[in-house]
């Protein structure tokens, strides 16, 4: 026997009239006239070739077949409703997951704040932060596990932009026997001779680290390439070396007990926002994340400062259709 075609509003228009026991007020539940009320009935009656409801001039009653009807259809409007539901609380980006590719310092920083300050709005917002170096935040916005990636600016891949957020002063750190400890600044050229404990190639630090001592031809040894923020730490307070390093990441590696002299040259700072592909739209509820960083008051630490996004860096509205 083939099964009838039935609609969501001729099911609804069934346990209506069942609950109400009157098609006037059906009809006003449903926002219908009773007439179309009627024809929805006595269609979906034809279709089933049964009677669902006994009906007299006083009293409006369910059959036995009414009954079954009725059991057996008001599980799936029950789903489609919670479905229905969820749906529109994603539509309106009140529920979803945001995926985040972040530098660990603005993961460890920066994030954390922003978030609590989005989720007093959107408590039933999931997040999943994966943190790695700039090439890894790249690579995960490319293979498409992420949407957003807080990152440092530079060479933009094709196809995404970028927003920048903060800008960070660089910093000299090293063991508090350091001559630097004496300093209130160094510039560029006091790098010369040292041995810098850097990040590894591929990090924003080493990109901006290494073009700044090609630029002023800063010759430098590089004997240790330290992929943790731990070996990092660990191996400038060996004084084993010094390193060239943002603010923030003073703040997430905990390096309050080092030597830290701001550099004061030019290109001596790191901008750092959010990337996202260009020529597509965000989940709706990541757009209202990226929305509400851009326009989130962050309270920067010392050496950074908010950065206002120029002309020319500026986006199209991160999602067109929601």
């Amino acid at each position: 026997m083939p099964v009838p075609d039935l609609t969501l509003q001729q099911l609804r228009a069934v346990r209506t009239l069942a609950a109400s026991g009157s098609f006037t007020k059906a009809a006003a539940a449903e926002h219908i006239s009773q007439s179309v009320l009627s024809r929805r009935i006595k269609e979906v009656e034809r279709l089933l070739r049964v009677r669902l409801f006994d009906r007299t001039t006083r009293q409006l009653d369910l059959t036995a077949e009414g009954h079954a009807f009725l059991l057996m259809t008001g599980a799936v409007l029950d789903d489609v409703d919670m479905r229905l539901s969820r749906f529109m609380s994603y539509v309106a980006a009140q529920s979803g997951t945001i995926a985040v590719a972040a530098l660990p310092s603005l993961a460890a920083a920066v994030l954390p704040g922003v978030m609590r300050g989005f989720m007093l709005d959107h408590p039933e917002v999931e997040f999943e932060i994966i943190d790695g170096a700039a090439d890894e935040v790249v690579e995960r916005l490319e293979g498409g596990t992420v949407e957003l990636g807080l990152t440092a600016h530079g060479d933009l891949p094709d196809g995404f932009c970028f927003t920048p957020l903060l800008r960070e002063r660089f910093y000299g750190v090293a063991h508090h026997s350091h001559p630097w400890s004496a300093r209130n600044s160094i510039s560029w050229a006091d790098f010369n001779g040292e041995t810098v404990v850097a990040t590894r190639p591929g990090t924003s630090i080493r990109a901006i680290t290494d073009a700044a001592f090609s630029k002023h031809s800063i010759s430098v040894s590089h004997h240790f390439n330290a992929c943790s923020a731990a070996t990092i730490r660990g191996l400038l307070r060996a004084g084993v070396g010094v390193a060239a390093l943002p603010a923030l990441e003073l703040r997430g590696f905990g390096l309050d007990d080092l030597v830290a002299v701001p550099v004061d040259a030019p290109g001596a700072t790191r901008v750092t926002g959010v990337m996202y592909r260009c020529s597509q739209d965000l989940s709706p509820v990541a757009a209202r994340f990226l929305d509400f960083m851009r326009a989130t008051e962050i309270d920067p630490p010392r050496g950074v400062s908010r950065e206002e996004s120029p002309a020319f860096m500026r986006a199209a509205p991160a999602n067109r259709t929601h």
